[in-house]
């Protein structure tokens, strides 16, 4: 596998990715999503947490997922994932 899949990919580096792929400065984007440009500096430098409510935003404006920009290695990184798999296992012998 290449370098790329040892890079760690973050919230920011997806909203910063995706604007400069798209074209946008950061002003553009800050008005059609209803935010200050520092604010969105924050966001893209993971300065700041993105929260449910403009993850769907920046959703809708870049069409990706929600859950792309919430989870950006996916959910297997979330803390506690294999216990939450674990339970989930025994849930699901138990019905």
């Amino acid at each position: 596998m290449g370098s790329i899949d040892k890079v760690k990919l973050t919230t920011g580096k997806i909203l910063k990715a995706m604007r400069v792929r798209f074209g946008l400065t950061q002003k553009e984007v800050a008005h059609a999503i209803g935010i200050s440009v520092s604010n969105l500096s924050a966001l893209e430098n993971d300065k700041r947490n993105i929260g449910a409510e403009l993850a769907g935003r920046f959703s809708v404006i870049y069409g990706v997922r929600v859950e792309r920009l919430l989870f950006p290695n996916g959910l297997k990184d979330l803390k506690g994932y294999k216990r939450l798999e674990k339970l989930k296992n025994k849930l699901l012998e138990a019905a």
